[in-house]
């Protein structure tokens, strides 16, 4: 009962402390001793539009003579960390100091969090406060932000100073881009999860490991800074702790070689020298920037030749260090957290560390103890809150007594057995919980279970590490069940896992996220059978199950499917508002092109011109059309006959109409304007990028990427407005927004005008362009480029935020009227076609698909 009550306890504490940060101003407020600047906001070297605030503090002596600094810190301290070395630094000369953005009281809610976008914002930083050079101190993470601004503005940087910095990929913590984004990813969403699940009332908002700190991780790809080290023209000074256990010596020595400019200065310490012992390396920071102002330092041209020679030659392997401080707690949090998944598993892996040198045995082995001892006391834990109830469903009471009575007697014989057999270790402790086994004596037997597995598993990793490689890679002693579930645990990881390691992964995952939610982007197979099963009850209801074939008869199968588009629009041309068009029939390219020149010239029209297939869906094949050698190459790709159209410049709208047989006026059931997908470029980002970064066109962005794949590295010029989508599909691309507020009694006159001109027409889909919305109300200057009949969807149903619910409404409601309209015309002796016939038609076999009519 205590259980229960803490829980509802703490879910109180948690709904209390969530209510409180969203009523509270969570942006903390500047330093006293700091500044506010605005600048843009950016995603990259993109701007987003929105502003952001930039906190700095500013001292020393202003000198016109004397270059400032620019003094930056590192994750996931801001800068007052830097206060000791700033006031250091200023006896000579202006320092200035800022707090990154996401960081200290600058903005902490960003587009972008990484150290490439940092250096764009340090340049806009400099403009703002009409500073044009800086000598640039930067600590830590914050040397990523100082590179990346070396090398996006060379000019602006007298000199740079790397303190402890970073710059290697390959000796950042694990080594590898893929295991420390994994860890980075998986602390990121660790700490979103403490945020809303610990009642902290807002205090994790503004804590030092806040979203600054661990987003400036996640966003920042370091593969991309070994290049840009590689680039550095400036003199620059390296300094570095002998025992730096975060970043190690060896990439201040691998810095030091790939900036041939640079000098290298050691001291006693460790990760923490700009801050624990700022008067330490201050005197030859400043020695070091007094040079530079003086000539006395070399930049990358005056560097000597074997320096250079150096610099160029990569190495073939790197000298891995043992991990040590914070890297070293965060590796045995990963095992820690990898004992949960696997334990056998994790402590083999355990033991192959070790046996590369990476962690020490003792370490090793405290790591995996550790998440041995909180998982299993876990599943006691479970089982003695959860298990009772579930249990005294299965077995009886008298049953559950004596069971708790024989685990009382053996019980240590059997945890410590479980720890060695795999597959009992989950039951045994879980039917420890439930079974009330006191849990000091339970947690004493599983402690001396647990000291004689560990260190032994570890250590024959360790000792007989290729065996225990097979072992890792042959383990399959759960039973089949275990097995699949570890191949769609790896299929999954091997989809989403590699994703979540990139911007663009990200985004297309995104992208899978909002066609998975948006039911308008569902394949047909997901939205329509509930439409089906309503249309058999319809057919049902009226005794045919081809009845709404009778809906159009002057169109196979009512407009269904592989209805003829040029018997339509010639059934229309009388009307006065079908765009000029001619058939292509099928046979040799050059009869095609010959046909084709006849129809521009006996139009007058220019290009460009839409061609498609005289049988097709959804915009299958339709493709506009920019110049005849364009042309030529579509007709050599798609041998059935085609329709040549001119085209028609405009809005497109499609209006669903509607007429009851034996009536003059219809109804206007559905206005869809139909707006292409546009992006607009910013003089920086590709094409995929901009993609991407589209809200709307990020939800079609594998279709997009593929139709523009020629273009996607393609930079759009600022303000040039690149449209993804001609089309009126929204299959491909195009917006479809609800325009029912356009109906009007002029449109509605007109388009009974037109319907009388094609007998046998009662429902189905406009497709028309006009000018603008004022002149579709109107009725007048109306193009028709299809019309589609009892196949077509009213298909405002798609407009952005339609719930999937309205949508079947809608649906359901249309093709009610297609079954109400054949009901009403089989009264007046129409006979549909029969259902053999339909299934014949559906898969291509010559049939009757026109109605029959008994007078």
């Amino acid at each position: 009962m205590w259980v229960r009550r803490i829980a509802v306890l703490w879910l109180c504490l948690v709904v209390v402390s969530n209510g409180y940060r969203l009523l509270s101003p969570t942006q903390p407020s500047a330093r006293p001793d700091q500044q506010l600047l605005q600048l843009p906001e950016r995603d990259g070297n993109r701007l987003t539009g929105e502003r952001i605030s930039i906190a700095f503090s500013d001292g020393g002596p202003v000198s016109e003579r004397a270059v400032p600094i620019l003094l930056l810190h590192g994750t996931p301290v801001a800068s007052s960390a830097m206060r000791g070395l700033a006031t250091a630094l200023s006896e000579t000369r202006r320092v200035i100091t800022p707090d990154l953005p996401g960081f200290g009281s600058s903005l902490q809610v960003l587009a972008d969090y990484s150290s490439i976008t940092h250096g764009y914002y340090l340049g806009d930083f400099l403009d703002a406060l009409n500073t044009q050079r800086v000598h640039v101190v930067a600590y830590s993470q914050g040397g990523a932000a100082a590179i990346a601004l070396t090398d996006t503005a060379p000019d602006r940087v007298a000199s740079l100073t790397l303190v402890s910095a970073i710059g290697v990929q390959e000796l950042e913590l694990f080594g590898s881009y893929t295991l420390n984004h994994a860890v980075y990813t998986g602390q990121l969403w660790l700490l979103r999860a403490a945020r809303w699940l610990l009642p902290h009332f807002g205090y994790f908002d503004n804590a030092i490991l806040g979203p600054g700190y661990a987003r400036n991780l996640t966003d920042t790809d370091q593969r991309l800074l070994r290049p840009m080290l590689s680039r550095i023209e400036a003199p620059t000074l390296i300094v570095h702790g002998r025992d730096d256990g975060l970043v190690p010596y060896s990439a201040a020595l691998e810095h030091h070689r790939l900036v041939a400019q640079s000098r290298l200065q050691t001291f006693a310490g460790g990760h923490e020298l700009a801050y624990a012992n700022p008067a330490m390396i201050a005197p030859s920071i400043s020695a070091f920037i007094n040079a530079v102002d003086a000539g006395g330092a070399a930049s990358r041209t005056q560097a000597s030749e074997a320096r250079k020679r150096a610099a160029a030659n990569e190495p073939e392997a790197f000298d891995r260090e043992p991990l040590v401080g914070f890297a070293l707690l965060v590796m045995c949090l990963a095992i820690i957290v990898a004992t949960y998944v696997s334990e056998d598993l994790t402590c083999i892996a355990a033991g192959l560390l070790v046996a590369q040198g990476i962690i020490a045995f003792e370490v090793a082995v405290l790591a995996c103890l550790i998440g041995l001892f909180t998982g299993d006391i876990a599943l006691f834990g479970a089982g003695r809150w959860l298990g009772p109830p579930a249990l005294r469903r299965l077995v009886s009471e008298p049953r559950l007594a004596r069971a708790s009575q024989w685990l009382e007697h053996r019980g240590p014989w059997v945890i410590i057995a479980s720890r060695f057999l795999p597959g009992t270790r989950l039951p045994t402790y879980v039917a420890a919980g439930a079974l009330h086994m006191p849990f000091w004596r339970f947690s004493a037997y599983f402690a001396i279970a647990t000291a004689i597995w560990t260190p032994t598993l570890v250590g024959l990793a360790y000792l007989y590490g290729e065996i225990a490689r097979q072992w890792f890679s042959q383990y399959a002693n759960g039973g089949v069940l275990v097995l699949a579930s570890g191949f769609i645990v790896l299929w999954l990881a091997s989809r989403v896992g590699p994703a979540l390691l990139s911007w663009q992964g990200r985004r297309l995952l995104f992208s899978k996220w909002q066609r998975l939610r948006r039911f308008e982007f569902w394949p047909r197979s997901a939205f329509y059978p509930p439409i089906v099963l309503y249309c058999i009850w319809l057919a049902i209801r009226h005794r045919s199950i081809t009845l709404f074939t009778l809906a159009n008869p002057g169109m196979p199968l009512g407009g269904l499917i592989g209805e003829s588009k040029t018997d339509i629009l010639t059934a229309l041309m009388p009307s006065g508002a079908v765009a000029p068009f001619a058939t292509l029939p099928d046979g040799a390219i050059d009869a095609r092109m010959a046909a084709l020149d006849a129809f521009v010239a006996e139009h007058a029209t220019q290009y460009p011109i839409v061609l498609k297939p005289v049988r097709g869906e959804r915009g299958t094949d339709v493709a506009i059309i920019e110049d005849r050698e364009a042309a030529s190459s579509y007709l050599s790709q798609h041998a059935q006959p085609t329709i040549v159209q001119c085209f028609a410049s405009g809005e497109e709208f499609g209006v669903f109409y509607m007429r009851r047989p034996g009536h003059k006026k219809g109804m206007i059931y559905s206005i869809t304007h139909k707006q292409p997908t546009i992006v607009t470029g910013d003089g920086g980002a590709t094409l995929e990028t901009l993609i991407l970064n589209d809200p709307r066109a990020v939800c079609m962005a594998e279709f997009f990427l593929g139709e523009h794949a020629d273009h996607l590295s393609e930079i759009i010029a600022d303000g040039r407005q690149y449209p993804l989508s001609r089309i009126g599909t929204h299959s491909r691309g195009s917006l479809f927004t609800d325009a029912g507020t356009l109906a009007s009694d002029a449109l509605l006159a007109r388009l009974d005008e037109i319907s009388q001109h094609f007998p046998g027409f009662y429902l189905g889909r406009y497709d028309l362009i006009t000018k603008n919305a004022q002149t579709l109300t109107t009725g007048q200057a109306l193009t028709i480029v299809e019309l589609n009949g009892v196949s077509a969807e009213a298909a405002h149903i798609y407009h952005p935020g339609t719930s999937v619910v309205s949508g079947w409404r809608v649906i359901a409601r249309q093709w009610r009227f297609a079954f109400e309209i054949g009901a009403a015309l089989r009264r007046h002796g129409w006979r549909p076609i029969g259902p053999l016939n339909l299934i014949k038609a559906l898969v291509g076999r010559p049939a009757q698909v026109l109605p029959s009519r008994h007078e």
